[in-house]
């Protein structure tokens, strides 16, 4: 990928394919190791913030944009039951540890699968022990995923009961022809009804949007953002679908409807076009897809709100000292150079905690603490970074200068006291994040979108952007798209 520093706009050669990751990337994955060895051996005392995410693996019917770990789950089946019991078992078993428990959380999210599948006993059960294990006092945002055919009072009653204070829903588009393509299965009146129903409980409500679909006109788009508008939430999210990491059913999906691929420049058309029908609808950006309603937006002089945030991507992923700890099969950990990642397998998950008082993990430990971890995602992603929170002495020499390299090509301005994005940075805002990452991370990152490129059931549209050498770019339209590492 090149930086194109001179040109106006176009800023780079070519978009990257994948739209979210964790950070840091790279490290050297152990043996599978018992997970009281890599909890001993993890030293939290310089965390400042942390974040608790708790798995809920199970969803009634499966979506055909989501590839995380989940399966099909009936409310009320023995199999949720067990799961439920195993995750209760991890963290009563965890909380021996000063390295789980030594940081009160700031945010606490359920996610899934589908969290809003569980019973309200089954809730009340979890957060009895989460409130048991846990100071509480610093709690800011307790956010649960929901999907609105499993919404019910007195499940939000429920939720309400153990904290929660935010929630938010997949709802993904209104189009009839993409939620078909999709799979999903709950109709725009459940959502209605189900988001008058979350206002009653909730301090805030948030929702999904998909973009980018292949054959989505910009007509198409309007329509699902003023209908989004229209459902009269605090917040709302619009994510660009990452089609490298769907499955290859919506793509049969999209072939049977003879629908084709939006190029990369036609989505960032559409992102572009999302921002300013928001922003003169009373909405401001708070992060990379995330939009807040503000009462006085016109108040915000800055491009990215200062006035509303999302905590949980705040307090666990924005700076080397903030660190997230996960429960549940394939919750991950992160804090400074560990990443500890919960057994993937769902029935084993279950079976060793239950049976045998265990869990496996595996383990990844980087080559440094991510002290460019500001720069290279909160930055970029949060719009902001206070020059005092970036540890110049310790970042890595390549981040730094290609930071620097952002700053001259007018991506980024120079605050007397921080950083901020510009409405230009954050058009190419996932670039600037694969540019600043060190070269290990970008490789790994140019491995994976070349894997899964040679996916044949997954189409995409082209990567490439106007280049600055027009000529070969003339000379190339209508050739396939190499398979070769884009860094």
């Amino acid at each position: 990928m090149k930086l194109n520093p001179n040109n106006g706009f176009i800023k780079f050669d070519q978009q990257l394919p994948v739209y979210n990751w964790l950070y840091p990337l790279k490290g050297q994955e152990t043996d599978t190791i018992q997970f009281r060895d890599a909890f001993t051996r993890l030293d939290t005392r310089p965390i400042r913030s942390r974040a608790l995410y708790f798995h809920i693996p199970f969803c009634e019917t499966i979506c055909t944009f989501c590839m995380l770990n989940r399966g099909v789950g009936a409310e009320g089946s023995e199999a949720i039951e067990l799961y439920v019991q195993a995750l209760i078992k991890e963290v009563r078993t965890k909380a021996a540890w000063e390295s789980i428990t030594g940081v009160p959380p700031r945010v606490i999210w359920f996610g899934g699968g589908t969290p809003s599948i569980l019973t309200p006993d089954q809730i009340r059960r979890i957060g009895a022990v989460i409130h048991e294990c846990f100071d509480l006092s610093r709690l800011e945002e307790f956010t649960i995923e929901m999907e609105v055919k499993s919404v019910t009072r007195e499940k939000c009653e429920a939720f309400r009961d153990i904290g929660v204070n935010k929630a938010r829903l997949g709802l993904q588009t209104f189009n009839p022809r993409y939620r078909e393509l999709f799979n999903i299965t709950a109709t725009l009146e459940d959502t209605y009804r189900v988001v008058d129903l979350l206002g009653e409980y909730f301090d805030y409500r948030s929702f999904d949007i998909l973009y980018g679909m292949h054959g989505q006109t910009t007509a198409d788009f309007a329509e699902d953002i003023q209908k989004a508008i229209d459902l009269g939430t605090e917040s709302c999210e619009f994510y660009p679908i990452n089609h490298l990491v769907t499955q290859n059913a919506l793509h049969t999906g999209y072939a049977g409807k003879k629908l084709k691929a939006l190029s990369y420049v036609d989505k960032m058309g559409l992102t572009v076009f999302a921002n300013h029908y928001l922003r003169n609808s009373g909405f401001r950006l708070y992060n990379g897809h995330g939009y807040a309603r503000l009462e006085n937006p016109e108040q915000e002089s800055e491009f990215i709100s200062q006035r509303y945030t999302n905590k949980y991507h705040e307090y666990c992923w924005a700076h080397w000292d903030d660190d997230l700890i996960g429960f549940g099969a394939s919750a991950t950990t992160q804090s400074l150079d560990w990443t500890i990642m919960n057994d993937e397998s769902r029935t084993s998950y279950v079976r060793n905690l239950l049976d045998k008082d265990d869990l496996k993990v595996k383990v990844t430990q980087a080559d440094h603490v991510p002290y460019e971890r500001g720069l290279v995602l909160s930055l970029p992603y949060h719009g902001r970074i206070a020059k005092d929170r970036i540890p110049w002495d310790r970042v890595p020499g390549e981040v730094a200068d290609r930071f620097h390299q952002l700053v001259a090509a007018g991506m980024f301005e120079e605050r007397a006291d921080s950083y901020q994005i510009n409405e230009l940075g954050w058009t190419w805002y996932v670039n600037t994040m694969y540019y600043m990452s060190p070269a290990a991370d970008r490789k790994i990152l140019d491995e994976f979108v070349e894997a899964r490129s040679k996916n044949g059931g997954i189409s995409d549209g082209d990567r490439r952007m106007t280049s600055i050498d027009t000529n070969l770019l003339r000379a190339e339209v209508g050739k396939p798209l190499p398979l070769t590492p884009i860094g």
